[in-house]
C-alpha cells in the first residue's frame, strides 16, 4: 500500500503574520493619534506663548508711559505745577475779591496780632464755634461780618452774629479793627482785648448795628 503523506499545518505562521500586521497598523494609528495630539499640544503652546509675550509686551508699554509720565518735567509734573499755580491763584484771587467788595451797608471787623507771635481766636455762638484758628503776627485777611452778608463772599469772609462770644490766646495783643455800617474801606473803632473772653461783643464794643 503506498505510504500517504500528511501536510504539515500552515495555520500558525498564518496567526503570526496577521497578529504581526495587526500589531504594525494599530502602532501606525497610535502613532498617527500621537503625532496629531503632539501637533495641537505644540498649537496650543505656541497660541498661550503668543498671548503671554503680547501681554508682557503690553505691560512693559505701560511701564514705559508710567515712567515717562513720571519723569521730571513728564505731563503729570507739569499739571501738578500748573494745579499749584491755579490754587495759589485762586486764594490771592479771594484775597483781592474780598478787598475790592468793601460794602458800606455791612458791619465787619479784621483781628490784628501785634509782636512776634500767634495767638489763638475762636468766635463761639453759643455752644456751636463759628470759628477757631491761630492768627499769625500782623493784620488777617478774615473779615467777619457782624451785619448783613457781602455782596460777594469769600472763604475768607465769616458772617457770625454780633451776639457772639469772641475768645483769645494772648490778652493784650489781639486788636480788632471795626469797619462800622455806613463806612468805607477805613476802620471806625481800633480795640484791644485786654481780656481773654467778650460775651456779646457788638455791645461790649458799643457797636452801631442799625434796626437795634
Amino acid at each position: 500500500m503506498p505510504v500517504i503523506k500528511k501536510k504539515k499545518s500552515s495555520f500558525l505562521p498564518s496567526f503570526v503574520g496577521t497578529l504581526f500586521i495587526v500589531i504594525v497598523i494599530i502602532s501606525v494609528i497610535l502613532s498617527v493619534g500621537n503625532f496629531i495630539r503632539y501637533r495641537e499640544i505644540l498649537q496650543k503652546y505656541n497660541e498661550l506663548k503668543k498671548y503671554v509675550d503680547s501681554k508682557i509686551s503690553q505691560v512693559d508699554t505701560k511701564l514705559e508711559e508710567t515712567k515717562n509720565i513720571l519723569a521730571p518735567n513728564s505731563i503729570l509734573d507739569k499739571y501738578i505745577a500748573a494745579a499749584n499755580q491755579l490754587k495759589d491763584f485762586g486764594y490771592d484771587f479771594e484775597k483781592i475779591l474780598s478787598s475790592i467788595s468793601d460794602d458800606p451797608t455791612t458791619g465787619y471787623f479784621m483781628v490784628f496780632v501785634a509782636g512776634n507771635e500767634s495767638s489763638w481766636f475762636t468766635i463761639k455762638s453759643g455752644d456751636k464755634t463759628l470759628f477757631s484758628g491761630e492768627m499769625k503776627p500782623g493784620l488777617s485777611n478774615y473779615k467777619f461780618y457782624y451785619f448783613k452778608e457781602p455782596r460777594i463772599k469769600t472763604s475768607y469772609d465769616l458772617i457770625i452774629p454780633p451776639e457772639s462770644t469772641i475768645t483769645v490766646g494772648k490778652a493784650g495783643r489781639v486788636y480788632l479793627l471795626f469797619f462800622g455800617v455806613g463806612v468805607k474801606f477805613h476802620p471806625t473803632k481800633v480795640v484791644q482785648l485786654t481780656e481773654t473772653n467778650y460775651e456779646k461783643f457788638a455791645d461790649k464794643f458799643s457797636l452801631y448795628i442799625p434796626g437795634r
